[in-house]
């Protein structure tokens, strides 16, 4: 059986070889006999090449053997060789290689490395038996595999094994490989053993698994997670921190699983498109884009990766690292939100190291201080400094600093410029961890328009804007406090209320800012004519409030008020030249006498001014308490009557009136009467003159009118004569509300036709805004409501106003009608008015008739109609509807 070693020569048996020999030669005698002699027939030419046949097999043969016995020696030398080399392979090869003897299981031989493991001299180990070297715990398994390789079931076995040392140190972890290496002509059969150190390769394993180790923790650590697509079977797989990232909470991703159809709909696109690129190019690939957890949110990932070809080119696999971009994006927009608040702020913002040298500033320093970024950076911020604050205050600020970590409050800077401004600065030191100051901000903001409207307020919150005067609030705490030192002093003082005269005809005749001026003009005027010690404020648009002090009687008072109205009469000039008067009025309200406290002389010396006023322009008069007392029951009055309005206490009184010629009732005067439930019947002339000077007379006078329309159409529903109704219009109703739009309405809800409504006014009233009482009254006729003058002769009796006007009656007052026929110029001044109306077109009512007498001199002069207690006096509805069912 030949070796399998390369090179080696097939080797024959002695025998067969002397065997093939001798075979040869018979053959070639034999043979060669036969042939020569049936070609050659010469026994001469026959015996020749006989001769030289048998040379030529003797030189065939010599040829042969030489060629036989190089080639063995060859083979010889290569066998020796090859033993050799065996030999050196088995000494100097890293692992350990034995000989051992199938049949008794002992050593044949052993390599250097071998006999080195296991603490043996090469002769020792030859004399060893197999199992002595094995752990006893791997014995039994070795025994079993060894018969099953010399039974023929295997033709090698490996296996991890403890080989025990001679020297008695730690086992040797071995890889044993045994191999039956079959019997050859030099050597018998015997079983071959490799043995390989598992020491280090435990050791690379244990450096693998740290390796891997570090890598698995490096990406956890990070937040990554890695992927790996199989592009032949489409597989992903992926790490833990894979899993951990995409919230999924099996062990492993699901088969099939397609990552890009997780990806927003808004990325999908361009992500699929990279992917493509890089699988097509082989480049690397880093996107990133917002994907779906598998708990239906959306975060934004980091992909990055590269594709892997195989042998030939061709895409196997593409793998990469996903990382979780959420928080970093977050603290992205956190700093870019930051840094955009910080560039608006409308305060300036400072930064500085530790060693207060500025290392960052935004546009707000800029502006306010003027200093250019490049100027400030790496700079002190005591370049800011104004020199108002001493070394203590600093020293306060920084020691706050270091306590509290803050400081915060007002103090003044320098701009570049040198303009010195106050701010409103916030420092704070910014720590670290170990609680070591790292950095400094400071914030501050411009107060410089803040104090200055801060000054104007207070200027404002104690003097008059137009005036420069003390208002109200400054002048009573002033007041107050001259009150306390005169009560200690027992000092004599007065409070003058200046209200002047006319002010209103200004500011209609020439306006609100010549107003102003005469106002100015005045203000002027009373403090130049002030004592050492008087004190002046604005108490409203036209009063002006004087304390005068240290008097020893009233008379030094008035001789004060007659001073100042001196001073408030001179005039003031226009630029235009024009002279300009409005005097002043001026109320007394004397301390101790009147009263002791700042609000009781100021209201006492508000009352005299009405006193003051009725004396004439130009006069002054003193606290009496009867203008208390007068004042205190008009505010009384006003309360009840707005209650009186709002329960129902009010009722209608009607008059008749009576056509002179026929005696027939034609109309009635809706006259007001409040009837109270605990004082009765309340005259008007108690009340009326409250509701006009307080602004109840508006709805009253509506309330009036709305009664006086539905009262009539219920006479007309119950089939009662018509007539007219008459209701009085105060000249303060056309002030406050709209006169026409209220008659209009109360037509239009109770439907009464509008000829049955008759409106009384004064001629005061036609007086006071006769241009917008005219449009006032045009719009009344042409509802068709009448008009009519009351109490005609006693006021202007302008004969341009029944003209101007749409006029449809006088009525004469009652004082030209009282004394008829008695009085010569009453009869008179009734007969002239008769007259006048008559040839105007105007019918005339005469009011107040009591008498036969005073209803014959009117029918003879031919008045058209009375009213008064001779036909009967005021009555309720319910009487007044019986005198009309009566005449009816």
């Amino acid at each position: 059986m030949g070796s399998n070693a390369p090179g080696a020569v097939p080797r024959i048996a002695p025998w067969w070889g002397m065997a093939l020999y001798l075979l040869a030669g018979a053959v070639w005698v034999a043979v060669g006999d036969g042939l020569l002699a049936h070609w050659v027939q010469d026994p001469h030419l026959l015996a020749r090449w006989q001769t030289f046949k048998g040379w030529l097999y003797v030189a065939f043969t010599g040829v042969l053997a030489w060629w036989l016995l190089t080639r063995m020696r060859s083979a010889e030398r290569a066998r020796s060789a090859l033993a050799q080399e065996r030999v050196q392979i088995e000494r100097h090869a890293p692992v350990g290689i034995a000989r051992v003897e199938p049949a008794g299981m002992r050593f044949l031989s052993a390599n250097e490395r071998l006999c080195a493991w296991l603490e043996l001299p090469p002769q020792a180990i030859v004399q060893r038996h197999f199992d002595e070297l094995v752990a006893p715990d791997d014995r039994a398994s070795a025994q079993r595999q060894l018969q099953q390789l010399l039974s023929g079931q295997a033709g090698h076995f490996q296996g991890e094994r403890l080989c025990l040392r001679a020297g008695g140190g730690p086992p040797l972890p071995v890889l044993c490989t045994v191999s039956l290496v079959p019997a050859a002509q030099d050597e018998p059969a015997h079983l071959l053993c490799v043995l390989q150190d598992m020491g280090g390769i435990n050791a690379a394993r244990a450096a693998l698994a740290r390796s891997e180790n570090i890598l698995r923790l490096a990406l956890d650590g990070s937040g990554s997670g890695m992927w790996d697509w199989d592009l032949a079977q489409r597989r992903i797989t992926g790490s833990q921190g894979l899993l951990r990232l995409l919230r999924y909470r099996g062990a492993e991703l699901p088969r099939g699983l397609n990552l890009l159809r997780r990806v927003h709909p808004e990325d999908r696109h361009r992500l699929h498109r990279a992917v493509q690129r890089a699988i097509a190019a082989g480049g690397s690939f880093d996107e990133t884009a917002r994907l779906q957890r598998f708990d239906g949110s959306y975060c934004w990932f980091q992909a990055r990766g590269q594709c892997h070809r195989d042998a030939q080119g061709r895409p196997e696999r593409f793998s990469g690292i996903l990382a979780d971009l959420t928080d970093l994006r977050t603290a992205e927009e956190r700093q870019r939100l930051a840094s955009t608040v910080l560039d608006n702020a409308v305060e300036g913002v400072v930064v500085a190291d530790a060693h207060a040298r500025i290392l960052s500033i935004n546009p707000v320093v800029t502006r306010v201080l003027g200093y250019t970024e490049e100027e400030l950076l790496g700079r002190n911020p005591r370049v800011f400094q104004s020199g108002r604050h001493d070394k203590a205050f600093y020293e306060t600020m920084w020691e706050a600093v270091r306590r509290t970590g803050h400081w915060q409050g007002e103090i003044w800077n320098r701009r570049k410029n040198g303009e010195i401004f106050p701010e409103r600065m916030s420092l704070s030191a910014v720590r670290d961890a170990q609680g070591a100051v790292t950095h400094y901000v400071c914030m501050f903001s411009d107060i410089s328009q803040e104090k200055a409207q801060h000054q104007r307020l207070e200027f404002l919150s104690h003097r008059d804007s137009l005036t420069g005067l003390p208002n109200r609030a400054w002048f009573v705490e002033q007041l107050g406090q001259a009150l306390c030192q005169a009560q200690v002093h027992g000092e004599q003082m007065a409070v003058l209320l200046l209200n002047l005269d006319r002010f209103k005809d200004v500011n209609d005749s020439y306006g609100h800012a010549v107003g102003d001026e005469v106002l100015r003009h005045i203000t002027a005027q009373v403090c130049m004519s002030l004592r050492p010690g008087d004190l002046v404020g604005r108490m409203a648009g036209d009063e002006i409030a004087v304390l005068a002090r240290n008097l020893r009687h009233s008379d030094g008072a008035a001789a004060v008020a007659q001073y100042m109205i001196a001073a408030a009469s001179k005039p003031w000039r226009t630029p235009d030249g024009i002279e300009v008067v409005a005097g002043v009025s001026v109320g007394i309200s004397m301390f101790p006498e009147h009263a002791r406290t700042a609000e009781q002389l100021l209201q006492g010396a508000h009352s005299a001014v009405y006193g003051a006023k009725a004396r004439g322009r130009g006069a002054h008069c003193f606290f009496d308490e009867s203008m208390i007392q007068a004042a205190r029951e008009r505010l009384e009055i006003e309360a009840r009557l707005r209650s009186a309005l709002a329960q129902g206490h009010l009722r209608l009184y009607y008059q008749p009136q009576v056509d002179i010629a026929t005696g027939r009732i034609v109309g009635a005067e809706a006259l007001l009467r409040w009837l109270d439930p605990e004082e009765g019947v309340i005259s008007p002339a108690r009340f009326i003159s409250v509701a006009e000077t307080s602004g109840v007379i508006g709805p009253l006078g509506r309330w009036v009118m709305q009664e006086a329309c539905s009262q009539g159409q219920r006479w007309r529903a119950a089939g009662l004569p018509g007539i007219r109704l008459a209701v009085n219009v105060s000249p303060y109703q056309f002030q406050l509300t709209d006169v026409a739009a209220c008659a209009a309405q109360a037509l239009e809800d109770s439907g009464l036709p509008p000829h049955c409504l008759e409106l009384e006014l004064t001629e005061s009233a036609l007086a006071e805004r006769p241009e917008a009482m005219r449009q006032v009254l045009q719009r009344l006729q042409a509802l068709g409501v009448r008009i009519a003058v009351d109490d005609f002769g006693t006021g202007y009796s302008s004969l341009a106003h029944l003209k101007r006007f749409p006029i449809d009656a006088l009525k004469i007052d009652q004082g030209f009608i009282r004394d008829i026929p008695s009085s010569a110029d009453d009869m008179a001044i009734s007969a002239t008015i008769i007259a006048m109306g008559r040839s105007l077109g105007l019918t005339v009512l005469a009011e107040g008739v009591e008498t036969p007498e005073q209803l014959a001199f009117l029918r003879a002069r031919g008045c058209d109609s009375y009213q008064g207690y001779l036909c009967s006096r005021p009555v309720p509805a319910e009487q007044f509807g019986a005198l009309l069912q009566a005449q009816a």
